[in-house]
């Protein structure tokens, strides 16, 4: 039987890309069980809750690990615990009233995803864009790897075509006119 990428029974861990490959990345599978799992859940919500909804960003070391990984699509990758607490930071100080509400959480072993809505007034530059004093709302999905009681890695997957509309920075053609 495979569970959460350990084949039970046996001895070999298949959890690479592909089911067929084994795992390569260094990920352990301690977290795997039932209590492990929800601590992994209690993890990712002390820190949505602690630096995203309480804005305090200088705690992201409680929560982040020192090689931390934030992946952000077409906003690109960034790696260490510096530069990452240093991304937040400037969207909390961007987004200072910023709140990202959990709509669903789902985890397997090492693995926690999250859906939120995340509304905010931008008082401060924002990925370039000079303080609107507008409200946005979007929604988030992020997943976010844990690996010995801290998050190692992150997703974010932000639906940047809405914050831009909300803060007025663009109007697709198909909302044009309203």
């Amino acid at each position: 039987m495979l569970v959460a990428g350990k084949l039970y029974g046996e001895t070999p861990i298949f959890n690479g890309p592909y089911m067929d490959e084994p795992h390569t990345s260094g990920r352990t599978d301690i977290m795997s069980t039932p209590a492990g799992i929800q601590a992994n859940k209690a993890l990712v919500r002390a820190y949505n809750q602690t630096v995203f909804n309480n804005h305090h960003t200088d705690r992201a070391a409680d929560f982040l690990a020192r090689d931390v990984k934030w992946h952000g699509g077409t906003l690109g990758t960034v790696e260490g615990l510096d530069n990452v607490a240093g991304l937040v930071r400037g969207f909390i100080e961007a987004l200072p009233d910023l709140t990202a509400t959990e709509q669903g959480i789902v985890a397997e072993g090492d693995t926690v995803a999250v859906r939120y809505v995340v509304e905010a007034t931008h008082t401060g530059d924002l990925l370039g864009i000079p303080a609107t004093g507008r409200r946005a709302r979007w929604d988030a999905f992020d997943v976010y790897r844990v690996a010995n009681g801290k998050i190692v890695e992150e997703w974010a997957g932000d639906d940047l075509l809405a914050v831009l509309v909300n803060l007025g920075a663009y109007t697709p053609p198909w909302l044009e006119g309203r």
